[in-house]
């Protein structure tokens, strides 16, 4: 395939958390076609290796990593640069979504998300900053959501982690910027994905044409972020830092 120069990712390497399904799974099969070697993390090794076989190109591998030790993960990361020659970028995509009224909240329901959705981040960025897996000029992509810009009811668990993504974010902008890393966030709405299928089910019909009807521009799919995944690891990205991009269909602009 034949890329456009703004997102030309040939020879880039790039590390993908949540790679087995969703915007995760979207965003490596997007950036591999777009020349890039990928790194493809989850725990379901099945769709691992199925993923893998679908992608274009040469030199990617799979690596089934469950993101919740989060004490292995540096040392993972930097065992992934060793395999590939290095990264010039990571994309932390896996996460859990909770909808739970707050009466219903439990002290694990709190530590189980903060562990996936923000501890994983910061370990993840802990250990790719390391000069041993690095390479010049490279970036670093988390995924906040919407709701960690605006409020919402029943998610407060999970906006709450979204939150501290996008603060998170700028921190690490600032911190990483003498080592030649950019770090970025892309805060999604609700896109189509078998996660999204899982909030329908529990909220109803009624419920989702409500969450529907908050977009203006309708519901988006797995693709739509990706692409903005992509444009942040390009060099055509190379003066954007500490920034948290909504790619939400115009939910967060009401």
């Amino acid at each position: 395939m034949t890329s456009p120069d703004f997102l030309n990712l040939h020879q880039k390497t790039l590390l993908v958390t949540g790679a087995s399904s969703g915007i995760g799974r979207e965003a490596a099969l997007l950036a591999s076609q777009y020349g890039a070697r990928i790194a493809l993390l989850a725990r379901r090794v099945d769709d691992l290796e199925d993923l893998v076989g679908r992608l274009p190109g040469e030199g990617h591998i799979i690596v089934p990593y469950d993101l919740t030790d989060t004490d292995g993960i540096p040392e993972m990361v930097r065992s992934v640069a060793d395999r590939l020659g290095g990264l010039d970028g990571l994309v932390h995509a896996a996460g859990r979504h909770l909808t739970l009224p707050l009466r219903s909240v439990s002290s694990s329901n709190i530590h189980e998300l903060f562990d996936i959705n923000v501890a994983a981040a910061i370990m993840l960025a802990k250990g790719f900053r390391h000069k041993q897996v690095r390479k010049p000029s490279a970036s670093l992509v988390l995924l906040s959501s919407a709701v960690g810009l605006v409020g919402q009811p029943g998610v407060s668990v999970y906006s709450a982690t979204k939150g501290a993504i996008i603060t998170l974010t700028k921190s690490l902008a600032l911190e990483l910027a003498r080592e030649d890393i950019r770090v970025n966030c892309v805060c999604p709405g609700v896109v189509m994905t078998a996660m999204t299928q899982g909030i329908r089910d529990r909220i109803g019909e009624e419920g989702f044409k409500a969450v529907t009807d908050a977009h203006p521009l309708g519901l988006g799919q797995a693709s739509d972020v990706a692409n903005a995944i992509l444009f942040l690891l390009s060099s055509s990205s190379r003066w954007i830092t500490g920034t948290a991009v909504p790619v939400d269909g115009g939910y967060t602009a009401q």
